[in-house]
């Protein structure tokens, strides 16, 4: 059997995992995947050992390097939120696109729609939502109505073609850039978020060796890594952020993502504020996680319940649609690689009944 040189991976799914075996017989995970599913594993019950990491070998946005090297840093900048907000929502006005906001109810969305509204023409703007973003967040639905722009219940209009001018608003990466941290692991270990990350990894029974390894890694961090709620955001901002940024990709399958969906948060400027300041994303109860995005919101949108107490909740239901678009178009793809500084898919032609023979070929081709 031919030696095969597998591409370099962006995603790695259980699909890929098993399917290793069958295209080369002694294929494996490398010790850089085996070490990142182990620390998935510790911010996650569904990942271990025999699960998988969305984030492999990746580290933020595009840059593929080695994993034992970082990619060039950003240069910090010492902006307040408010202003990054106002500027971000204005750079995504001014591109005179129609805008296509997504607004699942949630924090983040709630941010990026109240800054566009503020400022955008009212026939520029449709709204996509749910009844779960209804459910979610009713009161800021009725603010929205004040605006009187058109409102689209996305599950109504899911298998909508975008046109390739429309500019694709989402508030993904807000959770990337914050540390992504749900109310259950909250639950099971809030009275430990500040203590030192060393010892909550030793209760995890991870030996002085992986430990050593993540010090390295986290000393090339540019903001010091001392709690265990600095590991967690530094897992989500540096692996996992990447992976999250590319799934807004199946929003928009029949156009070019890089000029059609615009992540409000996805850009070096709220990098570099969350670099700086994640010290302030939560305080002593849950209801202050993310905070600080709260407080922009409320400039905008005069609402004290929702300032003081409201929590971020998973937002899952725009995913059961994007997986009925992916159908509906029959875009599915195995995995998402680089080369040649670009992204591009691969589906081996008979996915998702794959032969081995099928798959060499596909992968001969690229």
């Amino acid at each position: 059997m031919e030696i095969l040189t597998l591409p370099i991976f962006a995603k790695v799914t259980p699909a890929f995992i098993n399917l290793l075996p069958k295209l080369q017989q002694n294929a494996q995970l490398t010790a850089d995947d085996e070490f990142l599913i182990q620390l998935n594993s510790i911010w996650s019950k569904d990942a271990g050992k025999t699960g998988y990491t969305n984030q492999p070998r990746y580290y933020k946005f595009d840059q593929r390097v080695s994993f034992d090297t970082t990619a060039e840093p950003i240069v910090l900048k010492p902006e307040s939120l408010t202003t990054i907000v106002e500027h971000r929502a204005q750079e995504i006005v001014n591109k005179n696109n129609d805008i296509k906001l997504f607004w699942s109810g949630g924090i983040d969305s709630t941010l990026t729609v109240a800054s566009i509204l503020s400022i955008a023409r009212t026939d520029q703007i449709e709204l996509y939502h749910t009844c779960e973003s209804i459910k979610e967040n009713p009161y800021f639905y009725d603010y929205i109505q004040k605006f009187n722009v058109r409102t689209t219940m996305w599950s109504d209009r899911w298998d909508t073609k975008f046109k390739s001018d429309d500019s694709i608003v989402t508030g993904t990466s807000a959770d990337e850039i914050t540390g992504s941290l749900d109310r259950s692991f909250y639950d099971e270990h809030s009275a430990g978020l500040n203590q030192p990350w060393q010892v909550f990894f030793k209760t995890k029974g991870y030996n002085d060796s992986f430990i050593t390894r993540c010090e390295q890694l986290f000393s090339e961090s540019q903001s010091p890594i001392e709690t265990m709620f600095d590991a967690r955001w530094w897992f989500y901002f540096y692996i996992r952020h990447t992976n999250y940024a590319r799934r807004d990709w199946d929003y928009n399958l029949e156009n070019d993502f890089s000029n059609n969906v615009v992540q409000f948060f996805n850009c070096n400027t709220f990098d570099s504020w969350a670099i700086l300041n994640k010290e302030q994303l939560i305080h002593n109860e849950y209801r202050t996680y993310k905070q600080p995005f709260k407080e922009v919101i409320y400039k905008y949108w005069d609402n004290k319940e929702f300032l003081h107490n409201k929590e971020k909740v998973n937002s899952l239901l725009s995913t059961h649609w994007i997986l009925k678009k992916l159908a509906r178009f029959d875009q599915q793809y195995l995995f998402v690689y680089k080369k040649d500084n670009e992204y591009r898919t691969f589906s081996p032609s008979q996915y998702p009944f794959v032969s081995l023979q099928d798959t060499l070929n596909s992968l001969k081709g690229i």
